[in-house]
């Protein structure tokens, strides 16, 4: 097989996986009745943070935190908490509500995942080589793999 062949196979491989996790991941989240951006602040929240910091790392403005923030407030799950150490800024807090919420949906996440048939070590091998092809070939580095 030829180079151009071999990644022309590899590029539609990552992105039919590609697909297939993102439809498992919306198909999941909807069984929770969130929207993906409000999922993404959930996973986010397991400790307290601004809404500034919130909107950088889902990589949206204020604003828009604030939509969603209203969202999973009304829905009893964040609470808006004075920051200890900045009078003007507010903490987002999960409440137990958002807590239970936000296990049982990391943990509905990697149920019937399509890697679930993998082993352990597939997955170690397949995480370690998309790291070292996202490394490219201009040494682009990788993105921090989430903790």
């Amino acid at each position: 097989m030829t180079a151009a062949a071999s990644a022309r196979d590899i590029r539609f491989l990552v992105v039919e996986l590609g697909r297939r996790m993102d439809a498992h991941r919306r198909t999941r989240i909807a069984e929770f009745g969130l929207t993906l951006t409000q999922a993404k602040a959930l996973e986010e929240l397991g400790d307290p943070r601004t809404a500034r910091e919130l909107a950088a790392v889902l990589g949206c403005e204020p604003p828009n935190v604030t939509y969603i923030v209203d969202k999973l407030e009304g829905r009893g799950l964040v609470v808006r908490a004075p920051h200890p150490q900045d009078r003007r800024a507010k903490r987002l807090v999960l409440t137990g509500a958002g807590r239970e919420m936000r296990l049982k949906l990391l943990l509905r996440m990697g149920q019937d995942s399509p890697l679930d048939h993998l082993a352990q070590e597939e997955l170690d091998e397949l995480r370690d080589r998309l790291s070292r092809a996202l490394e490219g070939p201009r040494g682009e580095g990788s993105r921090t793999l989430p903790a």
